[in-house]
């Protein structure tokens, strides 16, 4: 288990670095990052996935190029951890619509509100005061959107995973 989910958190680490050295990257790479807890929270359970996913974390923090990236990663790219237990006691589709919408803006304003206010960066500072209020609302909106979709695709890379990946992985059988 350490091992698998070291080279989960290696790999992941290796994918936010490469996003700190392609600009559009920011939000893409933690992403993909946290796809890659899907095997460990199959595999193994939430608890190693969340390990997984505090020393990606921690180590992309201190190594990583692209700070928004990293806070993008952990503000965020819990989600593949948590989605599951969401989507099995909240059995009606509305009620958990309404709540992954709310945990995603939520995440997100998090997020900006530590970057802006607790580690200012100027860039990110400037670009907000420069966009305005209307603007930042309608970033926020379609960031949340896209979370969405992000929310939607975990179920196929699960299954990917589970179905394609996994059978290839003999040193994981059990028994």
């Amino acid at each position: 288990m350490t091992a698998f989910c070291g080279m989960a958190a290696g790999l992941s680490v290796a994918l936010m670095l490469a996003g700190g050295v392609i600009p559009v990257a920011t939000y893409v790479t933690p992403i993909l990052a946290s796809v890659l807890l899907i095997p460990v929270r199959i595999e193994f359970s939430g608890k190693a996935a969340l390990a997984t996913w505090a020393v990606t974390a921690a180590i992309s923090l201190i190594l990583g190029l692209d700070k928004e990236a990293v806070f993008f990663y952990i503000f965020v790219c819990w989600w593949p951890i948590a989605k599951w237990p969401v989507e099995l006691h909240v059995h009606r589709k509305g009620v958990r619509l309404l709540l992954k919408t709310m945990v995603f803006a939520l995440s997100v304003s998090l997020m900006y509100t530590v970057l802006t206010l607790i580690m200012p960066l100027n860039a990110i500072v400037a670009e907000f005061r420069e966009m305005g209020v209307w603007l930042t609302a309608v970033l926020l909106a379609a960031l949340v959107l896209c979370l969405l979709i992000y929310d939607r695709i975990l179920v196929p890379f699960s299954f990917l995973y589970v179905q394609r990946i996994r059978p290839r992985l003999t040193f994981l059988r059990h028994g």
